[in-house]
């Protein structure tokens, strides 16, 4: 692994040839999306590959060891491949393929084993396997400064692979670990390793013709790669127009330091700290005594347009990770070169309404970085997030989402973010435009001011109160409106004048705020009946609860894991997966139902139309648990249309299958039937018989607004059988396809 900060991921990319060197247009961006033929890394069944593995075997490893290592690497990297964060063929992909062919221009046969993948992920990482792929993140790419630095990563990564680091790092932990899940940390290398890798990194970059100073500038990414991509300082004026303006106390009065050194505590790091590496690297890049001057080969602009792409990719990432803070100043360092990019202003949209739900259900310290992690310039607007109080936070959402729906008045996703906002705006956060001036923040100081002169000139009696009854006057102490009632810590009742006053909103507060009213009525309602009464309502509800009237679904690769003695069986989950797709397609013909399968059995046809589909639907479904508090709006949202426009239907299945086998058998009880002979040959089979666990859960979502349609759970003590599940998936299919009862 070529980075410190070690990597969950969950995908990588097959490299696809083909030059794709046309700018992007950044104005109407739209995530990186697989192209061309699909390989057969991403079709072949991870047994199969399993199987080839161990006929070819690797002498560096004792026979027992073998499967151990095949199999753990094997599911590992497939369970990445088929996560939904995997590319090929795309622009980032293709660059990186680029280079590798100048690195390895004189060795064919190197170049022709190694397969690289890219992962939309914000960790700045690369890392390679024992199999010859070769995994960069868009996080990396994103950090960078030149083409010469991602052809240094890409070196030090085909060094670990030569090396076979991955293979002797494994034979290591097997002799000095006792757990038997060696395989999870497999690309985490020694610092012998990690050296090894420099050095032999700096040959094949030298002899590439790259300039050796950005050798050591690359390790300055790797140092500082936890921070955003640029640090630019963010303005405190960077919200005030002439509509809404932000107090300054709302921002920190000091700088937050990067805390970031070179010589850190690496005594427990699987990587040797950055001065260690800098001084041996400098000693290496001696050793030769020719170096190029080249930083880019492929030529700048095509580098600036890469890594545009992936920090593009990173605005999408963190709202995926429900990271709002992060992908806010993200946006406002792209706006700098991108000021017109509508796919921004979509994403700013949807940070700005989720951040209100996360205030509004008090969850908000997910979304924003704590006080105690501030670091660098990116501090100001986090401090500021967390600064703002629900009031303030919900006010200042409608502000941005209004002004970029107004904006933007025909885009379709901007104005569903916007319907959908104001529904939650009543929903969420209970949304009162009578507490709020009329007045901007301006007008109202002014007026302020003016009646505090007045008054020294003797009594001035407001024009807008009415009268002086007791109820006017408590009345007359809630308006904003009323010059002596103005208040500059309440910044944010005065800046949305325009908006409560705009017949659009007037029109759609009052829609959503009715259908608001109506579901507490209802509530209401509930709460004062009976227990006898309440009983027969929710039979009647429980009737129709999973009567949907579906006929057609969208069905997405069944996930399943069997465990046994507390740990996954892949094998053995892999072809009960197989199983429970057939019985999933067999079931949903005997009940009538129309079936469109999204799986890794189906992409050999699908292709990668198909593997992109899933892609999306998997996003939707990482974004919706990640958010499970609150009620998402998709941020793939224009691709999920086109998935529902293909299939003609907006209801996506997941399907999950747990399966554990634990044997109810003790010492204790065999001991006991041992005492009655003939108990012991009932007692035995008995306790194999029940040792079955195994769950089945299936969840409907609705690509419409990416909501929870419905969700059915079976539990049964017995081993998950084809027959059985089949059984249970027509009984799901049966009742979701049965329209309801009025």
């Amino acid at each position: 692994m070529y980075f410190k900060n070690a990597i969950t991921v969950v995908s990588f990319i097959l490299l696809s040839a083909g030059s794709l060197v046309a700018q992007v247009d950044f104005n109407n961006y739209s995530t990186l999306l697989a192209k061309g033929k699909i390989p057969e890394d991403f079709t072949k069944l991870t047994y199969d590959k399993l199987k080839d593995d161990l006929k070819t075997g690797r002498e560096e490893l004792r026979r027992g060891q073998e499967k151990v290592f095949f199999e753990g690497t094997n599911y590992a990297i497939d369970e990445i491949l088929h996560s939904g964060l995997v590319v090929y063929g795309d622009e980032i992909s293709t660059y990186i393929s680029e280079i590798v062919d100048k690195l390895l221009k004189n060795d064919g046969q190197l170049r022709a084993k190694l397969r690289f993948y890219t992962i939309k992920s914000n960790s700045s990482n690369a890392f390679s396997t024992d199999q010859g792929i070769v995994f960069v993140t868009t996080g990396l790419i994103a950090q960078l400064t030149s083409e010469a630095q991602l052809a240094y990563v890409l070196a030090h990564e085909i060094s670990h692979y030569t090396e076979k680091h991955v293979v002797a790092t494994f034979d290591w932990k097997a002799k000095n670990s006792r757990q038997d899940s060696r395989i999870e940390k497999l690309s985490q290398y020694s610092k012998e390793k990690e050296f090894d890798a420099d050095k032999i990194g700096i040959r094949l970059y030298n002899e590439a013709g790259y300039s050796e100073d950005e050798i050591f500038s690359t390790f300055d990414v790797l140092m500082y790669s936890y921070l955003p991509f640029d640090e630019i300082a963010f303005p405190q004026t960077h919200f005030n127009t002439n509509k809404i303006y932000i107090p300054k106390s709302l921002f920190p009065t000091k700088k937050y330091e990067i805390t970031a050194v070179e010589d850190y505590d690496d005594e427990n790091s699987s990587h040797p700290n950055i001065k260690k590496r800098k001084e041996a690297a400098e000693k290496e890049v001696g050793e030769f005594s020719t170096w190029g001057k080249k930083t880019e080969f492929l030529g700048a602009t095509r580098f600036v347009n890469v890594r545009n792409i992936a920090r593009f990719e990173s605005v999408r990432t963190d709202i995926l990770d429900a990271n709002y803070g992060d992908a806010m100043y993200s946006i406002f360092l792209l706006e700098k070169d991108f000021p017109n990019s509508i796919y921004l202003k979509r994403m700013k949209a949807q940070i700005w309404m989720n951040l209100m739900l996360y205030k509004s259900e008090n969850i908000s310290n997910k979304a924003v970085d704590k006080t105690a992690e501030l670091e660098g310039e990116s501090a100001t607007l986090h401090f500021f997030l967390k600064k703002l109080s629900k009031e303030a936070l919900v006010t200042m959402s409608l502000r941005q989402i209004y002004d970029i729906h107004k904006a933007y008045p025909q885009d379709e996703e901007i104005n569903a973010i916007f319907q959908k906002f104001v529904k939650d705006l009543n929903e969420y956060a209970k949304f009162k435009s009578e507490i709020y001036s009329k007045k901007t923040f301006s007008e109202a100081a002014t007026d302020f001011m003016a009646m505090k002169n007045d008054s020294l000139k003797g009594a001035v009696k407001d024009t807008t109160i009415k009268s002086n009854s007791k109820y006017d006057r408590i009345k007359n102490k809630k308006n904003a409106d009323i010059a002596e009632n103005f208040d500059s810590t309440k910044f944010y009742l005065y800046g949305i004048a325009d908006i409560i006053t705009d017949q659009e909103f007037i029109d759609l507060n009052n829609k959503f705020k009715k259908i608001s009213e109506d579901k507490e009525k209802e509530k209401i309602a509930y709460d004062a009946l009976s227990k006898k009464e309440k009983k027969a309502f929710d039979k009647k509800e429980a009737q129709n609860v999973n009567r949907l009237g579906i006929k057609e679904f969208i069905v997405v690769e069944p996930m399943v894991y069997s465990y046994k003695k507390g740990k996954i069986d892949n094998v053995k989950s892999e072809k009960l997966e197989a199983d429970f797709s057939e019985a999933i397609e067999d079931a949903a013909n005997d009940a009538g139902v129309t079936t469109y399968n999204i799986d890794s059995r189906s992409l050999t046809t699908k292709g990668t139309q198909g593997f992109n589909e899933r892609s999306m639907l998997t996003a939707l479904l990482n974004q919706i648990a990640q958010e499970d508090e609150v009620n998402i709006f998709p941020v793939d949202y224009q691709y999920l249309n086109l998935i529902k426009s293909n299939y003609g239907t907006s209801k996506v299945m997941f399907s999950l299958v747990e399966h554990e086998y634990a044997p109810n058998i003790s010492f204790s009880g065999v001991f006991s039937s041992l005492l009655i002979y003939p108990v012991l040959f009932l007692y035995v089979p008995i306790g194999f018989l029940t040792g079955h666990e195994s769950e089945l859960s299936v969840l409907i979502l609705d690509l419409e607004d990416g909501s929870i349609e419905n969700g059915v759970n079976y539990y049964f003590k017995d081993s998950p059988k084809k027959l059985q599940l089949g059984a249970h998936m027509f009984d799901i299919f049966k009742k979701l396809s049965t329209e309801p009862k009025k």
